[in-house]
């Protein structure tokens, strides 16, 4: 009976385990604003838009990128996983840019409640969200796990 009891105790504690890991790998949401009408948009498209390289949407409608604080985890993760590089690296690239006179940053927002806002007020809005956030005030156009 004891060594039952044993079993179901670390049982439980896998659980609570797993279940915190899922907590914090939580996924991020490209959101747009709902006026873009892009069914789905790919991680290199987002990508150039994010790096400056795209204006706009594959669509032909003009792109208004906003990023999270740059002390933002959501920020981090979704620079590894979409631009291939980490946000550090993404600011030297904008500031070389910025100091050869050939592009703007992204408008930065913090917090995804306010990020989501933003971009259900601005037509051609686009940025990201931790998805536990989201609703039906913006179209998800592509989901980073």
């Amino acid at each position: 009976m004891r060594k039952l009891q044993n079993v179901f105790s670390k049982a439980a504690v896998l659980v609570l385990l797993l279940a915190g890991i899922q907590t914090v790998q939580a996924e991020i949401a490209v959101i747009t604003h709902p006026g873009v009408k892009e069914i789905g948009v790919s991680r290199e498209q987002v990508a150039d838009i994010y790096m400056g390289n795209s204006k706009s949407f594959p669509n032909g409608v003009s792109a208004k990128p906003v990023d999270q604080s740059t002390n933002s985890p959501v920020r981090e993760k979704f620079y590894k996983a979409v631009v291939r590089k980490s946000a550090s690296e993404v600011n030297r690239h904008w500031s070389r840019l910025k100091f050869t006179g050939k592009g703007k940053p992204p408008r930065v927002i913090a917090g995804d409640e306010a990020v989501k806002e933003w971009v259900a007020r601005n037509p051609g809005a686009i940025g990201y969200i931790d998805g536990k956030y989201l609703d039906k005030s913006v179209n998800v156009v592509l989901i980073i796990p």
